[in-house]
């Protein structure tokens, strides 16, 4: 079984030109690169797409803070 391309290196969105070639990679996959870009990671597989593809060729400053998954509470003692 071969680990999922997500797991071995970030994804190249540069190399992608459209929204349903995101959409093949398959919603685990793109829920890792979600996460990993520290985004939203639900949704459908199509929402989850548009949303990584929206950020392409954006720095971290630049990403629309609607965009950012909320950071997780703490926890209580």
């Amino acid at each position: 079984m071969t680990a999922p391309q997500a797991a071995v290196s970030p994804l190249d969105l540069s190399s992608l030109s459209s929204v349903s070639e995101l959409e093949a990679l398959g919603l685990d996959v793109l829920k890792g690169e979600l996460m990993s870009r520290g985004l939203k990671c639900g949704g459908t597989l199509t929402e989850r797409a548009a949303r990584l593809f929206s950020v392409r060729g954006l720095t971290p400053d630049q990403i629309d803070p609607a965009l950012l998954a909320k950071p997780s509470k703490a926890k209580r003692k």
